[in-house]
């Protein structure tokens, strides 16, 4: 072993840096598993997980430090017509492309699998990556224009994402034109700093974050394939938002007109008890409020017209210049800054002379991609309704569950089926389903909408 590990160089780095309890594993670890183990340590930025260690401290003592908030400027309806044509503009001539994070498991939902793979639509029990892709397809058709996807995985989920594509015919759009890249990981740590060994006996590492998307996007080859392909803009969203307006035109018209580097959509947010971050002002530049940062009297503070003061919810939704990601990523040691988090972590450790399993307490890094908005020189916040784009799935019951999901397509779609004006009254208990290749907005509904013969629940329209 003392040969391999000079081979890597790693002893004095390990005994430098107070990782040297590595060396005791090692010690009980045969031949193979000791290789596998020093080129896993022997990618490890040392200095760098050093550094995240000394924020963790600080952070013990730390409360908002010298931090001011203030609220930003809002986009509101009604916009500017000519905000639509030019992101129509923009898609017509291919300048757009789709960047999806999917990097989550849906453990939380009770279901085996990437929650990409979750069954949700009201009727049909569409996959949340089918309804995505019909609705990336019913662009295409309406623009003329194919569409690149760029799908962030984890190592978690990157086989079965693949082969769920695969297995269901990329439902229908061009395999060449869906980009799959790899979401970096990140050592976790236990609360003296020390590295921890995973099940699999090798350093337990945590997803990076979404925020890893922007050196993802660079070391995958994403940023030189949307170069090739002239996409200048990056529509940015999540896996778990059954509603999310993909490739909004009045989205990317508005970020386009602007010239802005970055632009996030919002919801008003009504309840001061909502837990959510908001997108405002952090000493003067723009960035996420975490809900904990704000004080209980600024969360409750209320305006002239009695709505709240800091009230733009973050929904996860962007758009992303690729000039600007480019300009971020062009330094090998970029990194946006480190969130923390103290959780359980299964790990090994050494005990009686063997590697033994145990459960304690550690800490897990990640960067968040709301933090770009603080190196952009010019950005748009732009607010729509939450009933029409923002429905996350992420519990299995209650609040944001499949319930509260499926219970918000339908609201929709029986909203568009009334606002049509060709609908008898709708029963209460109407479930009803739009597939985006039918109508992806309410205006294509009411121009396609023709009622059936019989109206009946439950009620699908689509291919």
């Amino acid at each position: 072993m003392a040969t391999a590990i000079a081979e890597h160089g790693l002893k004095e780095k390990l005994e430098s840096y107070k990782q040297d309890h590595i060396l005791a594993c090692l010690d009980l670890m045969p031949a193979a598993e000791q290789k596998a183990l020093l080129e896993d340590l022997s990618e490890i930025n040392f200095a760098q997980l050093a550094a995240r260690y000394q924020t963790y401290l600080r952070s013990l003592s730390a409360g908002n430090g010298e931090k001011v908030f203030d609220t930003a400027e809002i986009l509101a309806p009604p916009l500017s017509k000519n905000f639509f044509s030019l992101g129509e503009d923009y898609l017509r001539e291919g300048k757009v492309g789709i960047f999806l994070v999917a990097g989550g498991q849906g453990t939380r939902l009770g279901f085996k699998g990437p929650k990409g793979c979750f069954p949700l639509s009201p009727v049909k029990s569409k996959s949340l990556f089918q309804l995505f892709s019909e609705s990336i397809r019913a662009l295409e058709r309406r623009y003329g224009r194919r569409l690149c996807w760029y799908i962030m995985t984890s190592r978690e989920n990157d086989a079965q994402t693949r082969s769920f594509f695969n297995d269901n015919q990329y439902f229908g759009l061009a395999p060449d034109h869906v980009f799959f890249l790899l979401q970096a990981e990140l050592p976790s740590l236990d609360r003296e700093g020390k590295l921890l060994l995973s099940r699999d006996r090798l350093v337990s590492k945590n997803p990076d974050g979404h925020g890893g998307a922007l050196t993802a996007m660079n070391e995958s080859g994403a940023l030189q394939d949307m170069q090739e392909k002239g996409i200048e803009e990056l529509f940015y969203f999540q896996v778990d938002n059954p509603l999310a307006k993909i490739a909004d035109p009045l989205f990317i018209g508005a970020h386009a007109e602007h010239r802005a580097e970055m632009s996030t959509k919002v919801v008003e947010k009504t309840d001061p008890a909502e837990r959510v971050g908001i997108i405002g002002k952090i000493n003067g530049r723009m960035g996420c409020i975490e809900y904990s940062e704000l004080t209980p009297a600024e969360t409750a503070e209320k305006k002239a017209d009695g709505t709240l003061r800091f009230a733009s919810a973050n929904i996860a939704i962007h758009m992303l210049k690729r000039s600007f990601i480019e300009k971020l990523t062009r330094d090998q040691g970029f990194a946006l800054p480190c969130h923390i988090a103290v959780k359980d972590i299964e790990c090994l450790a050494v005990q009686g002379g063997t590697l033994m399993p145990v459960t304690g307490r550690g800490i897990k890094f990640e960067m968040f991609i709301f933090d770009a908005l603080g190196f952009a020189q010019r950005s748009v916040t732009m607010q729509v309704k939450r009933e029409e784009e923002f429905s996350p799935v992420k519990n299995f019951d209650g609040v944001d569950s499949p319930q509260t999901a499926k219970r918000a397509m339908i609201q929709l779609f029986t909203q568009w089926l009334k606002n049509s004006g060709k609908a008898p009254p709708c029963p209460d208990d109407l479930v009803i389903e739009v597939s985006p290749l039918y109508a992806l907005d309410e205006a294509e509904f009411r121009k396609n909408y023709t009622p059936p013969a019989s109206f009946s629940s439950p009620l699908y329209l689509g291919p």
